[in-house]
């Protein structure tokens, strides 16, 4: 069963063959359109700059920055190195330490420090840079069993004068 040159489905067909360069021309605009939001869109997941106070907590999430108002300080949680702290679960004959990387920023220098935290406490830990005290603790702590994600960490902080 055949369709005839002037059947209605044959011209709505031959209507559709003949916007080709149309179709084809708006197909390739919508994936031009597409590859440049995707990227766009996956940048809504980046950490936000947090601002901070002298002597005011707060906590970085790996990759965050913050910047202590009032000061040409710009302080960056840029990974954890080691995690070898004993579960809070688990009896240990060594209690073990965290290690992080931050990244300072003071005005034009630029200057990488690890900070250092043993396990077993809840207390802050305070190293210096230039004329700051930072007091600094990593989250969380480690229960035995559970591995902790880099997504997971966080680097609480106090800075003073």
């Amino acid at each position: 069963m055949g369709f005839s040159m002037h059947h209605p489905l044959h011209k709505f067909l031959r209507g559709i063959y003949s916007m080709r360069p149309i179709i084809f021309r708006y197909s390739l605009w919508l994936s031009i359109i597409t590859i440049l939001i995707l990227p766009l869109a996956a940048c809504g997941n980046t950490p936000t700059e947090v601002y901070a106070d002298l002597g005011e907590e707060f906590s970085l999430s790996i990759g965050q920055s913050a910047t202590i108002k009032g000061q040409a300080l710009r302080i960056t949680f840029e990974d954890v190195i080691e995690d070898s702290r004993c579960p809070s679960d688990v009896t240990c004959i060594w209690a073990g330490r965290v290690s992080c990387i931050i990244k300072l920023v003071d005005g034009s220098s630029q200057y990488r420090m690890v900070l250092t935290e043993l396990g077993l406490t809840d207390q802050y830990t305070s190293e210096t840079y230039r004329e700051y005290q930072l007091a600094f603790h990593v989250r969380p702590y480690p229960e035995a069993g559970q591995s902790i994600r880099k997504d997971e960490y966080r680097l609480q902080l106090i800075v003073n004068k």
